[in-house]
């Protein structure tokens, strides 16, 4: 998912306009009411085992609008791999000390599944911890973390005039959420929903301190083994989906496969995506029977139910904008003519917190994508 300052979040309003023009000032203090999240809103991760030598390092609660995303522990002989590096420098520190409470051996590498910076922004304080890990990525992910994607991070070391700006738009998501509060007409779990997110905005601020990105050192096109006696890693570039450089982690004796966002539940995220692959994707996935999915966000799954509904979601919608398209339908019109409640109702139930987030996440992003696939218009990467 296409994600600038707090990732996620700021990206969806950003293409639907939602952020509001009257922003704090830069670095100015969270509201004292908000300035922690509480235990109930699953902000913090925590870690646990999924399978001989694995971990799962992930937030309690499934979704947040501001996400950081899940992150692997695979131990081999000589050290421990790692899938993705968190969201923050803070969230990456906090990494750190999970990791050391379930492993002495050091980090020797952090694999990067794609380019979204809940998944990147934590891998500089891995790299301080562990000096000498690699930082692996696709190479088309790798360009997207040097290029115009991720033009407004520091690369190297924090910048006080990109931190500002970073700050700034973290101003305008707080603003929203403020603003979406004062609305009279929200159900109470609309509410909570909101009241929660401030909490998890205030800590995000403080995370962000000193935001830098890390470079990957070492790239491939479309595979490469991180080999061991026990637990062998087999990293692949299986086709666009999520983002153009989607890399996902296969573990042949252990049947686990870490996905990144392209399986992310309980809402998928459908930002700049390509449809058609995606669903390629996600099959040539399921050929290989894993035994445990662990998707980028969300709980590890032991079977393929939730993929099989992800596959049926993205055809559903590709079938729903096809034919408009060729009626010469355009994409704002499509939008409001295509109808997914039961795919919504499917994954989210009647939860309006959720069914809010499924339409900003998925329905309208992914209609676009949908819609310009089907026009045969390039579908390009955002910027974070």
């Amino acid at each position: 998912m296409a994600r600038i300052v707090i990732p996620a979040f700021v990206a969806a309003f950003a293409a639907l306009s939602c952020l509001t023009a009257f922003a704090r000032d830069a670095g100015a203090e969270p509201d004292p009411q908000h300035a922690l999240p509480t235990s109930q809103d699953g902000y913090f991760q925590t870690i646990a085992r999924v399978a001989d030598g694995v971990w799962l390092i992930a937030q309690p609660q499934p979704f947040h609008i501001q996400p950081i995303g899940n992150v692997v522990v695979i131990e081999q002989r000589d050290g421990l791999v790692l899938i993705d590096g968190g969201g923050s420098p803070g969230a990456g520190r906090r990494i750190v000390e999970l990791v050391r409470g379930v492993s002495d051996k050091p980090v020797k590498a952090v694999a990067i599944t794609h380019w979204h910076g809940d998944h990147v922004l934590g891998v500089s304080s891995i790299v301080q911890a562990w000096p000498n890990a690699e930082v692996i990525s696709t190479d088309i992910t790798d360009s997207h973390l040097r290029g115009r994607s991720m033009k407004a991070y520091p690369k190297g070391a924090p910048d006080s005039a990109l931190q500002a700006a970073f700050d700034k738009r973290l101003d305008g998501a707080a603003d929203f959420v403020r603003t979406s509060l004062a609305k009279p007409d929200l159900a109470a779990r609309e509410r909570q929903g909101l009241e929660a997110s401030q909490r998890l905005l205030a800590q995000y601020r403080t995370d962000t301190r000193d935001i830098v990105l890390a470079l990957p050192t070492r790239t491939f096109v479309e595979s490469l083994k991180l080999d061991d006696a026990t637990r062998p890693v087999e990293l692949r570039h299986p086709g666009r989906g999520n983002t153009d450089g989607d890399l996902i982690a296969w573990l042949p004796r252990q049947r686990v496969m870490a996905t990144g966002d392209l399986v992310v539940a309980p809402i998928p995220f459908g930002f700049n995506a390509y449809p058609a692959d995606w669903q390629r994707t996600l099959r040539a996935m399921q050929a290989q029977h894993p035994l445990v999915w662990i998707p980028g966000h969300g709980a590890a799954m032991h079977d393929d139910h939730y993929v099989d509904n992800l596959v049926d979601l993205i055809g559903d919608t590709r079938e729903a904008v096809a034919p408009l398209v060729k009626e010469g339908v355009a994409m704002d019109e499509a939008g409001k003519r295509v109808d997914l409640s039961a795919d919504r109702a499917r994954f989210v139930g009647d939860d309006p917190w959720l069914g809010r987030w499924f339409d900003r996440y998925w329905t309208q992003p992914f209609i676009d994508a949908a819609w310009r696939e089907a026009k045969g218009e390039p579908i390009e990467q955002g910027e974070g």
